[in-house]
């Protein structure tokens, strides 16, 4: 099995030896790293190097931090975004919380070991909501395709008419089946009674 590759990060960061100093320490930890000097390069380099994650300063020049998180949550939802400010900002932290940041860090940071906690936090927030996407993706999937299934099969009894009692039995049973399925989704059930078999000609009408 071969190994997963590296996530990659995007630091948008109008201070040099900040940024560099966060690549040089997150690319040690096998992350691959790209970095951009203010919001409307972060904005360019996120469409073309598409990160796992995005490490965003508030304070920059010709687009500030709280208009480019307003960009990328709207953009790409999924995509964890930490914020990066001064300790004089918290207005402003707590207002990219609200517009969709996922973390902030405060600078400036005495040990990098807090954003490297703070990243994999998100990422793995981030891996977790994703696996569960898919899953409820599968799932109604699953109850699509056997809720046609089931459905089917009682058209089908129902076409040929054969009231007798084993068969009513499983009438019965297949839309109960059909209601837990859906139960599943949090849906309405297809059938109000399940217990009547009248029901069933309203199904094939």
């Amino acid at each position: 099995m071969s190994p997963e590759p590296p996530n990659k990060v995007l630091i948008i960061e109008d201070e040099r030896p900040v940024r560099e100093s966060f690549r040089h320490f997150l690319e040690d930890l096998n992350y691959r790293v790209a970095e951009a000097e203010d919001g409307i390069n972060g904005l360019e380099l996120f469409n073309s190097f598409q990160p796992d994650a995005v490490i965003l300063d508030l304070r920059m020049p010709r687009m500030n931090g709280l208009k480019v998180l307003q960009h990328l949550s709207q953009q790409s939802p999924a995509t964890p975004i930490i914020v990066a400010s001064g300790t004089g900002d918290i207005t402003e932290t707590v207002e990219a919380l609200h517009l969709g940041a996922w973390d902030y860090v405060l600078k400036p940071i005495a040990d990098l070991s807090i954003l490297e906690h703070a990243l994999k936090q998100v990422l793995d927030r981030s891996r977790a909501l994703t696996r569960k996407q898919e899953y409820q993706e599968k799932l109604e999937q699953e109850v699509e395709r056997r809720t046609k299934e089931l459905t089917d099969k009682i058209e089908e009894m129902s076409r040929f008419n054969k009231m007798a009692m084993g068969r009513e039995r499983r009438i019965i049973e297949l839309k109960r089946m059909i209601n837990n399925l859906l139960a599943e989704l949090g849906r309405e059930p297809k059938f109000r009674s399940p217990d009547l078999i009248e029901e069933e000609q309203g199904l094939i009408e």
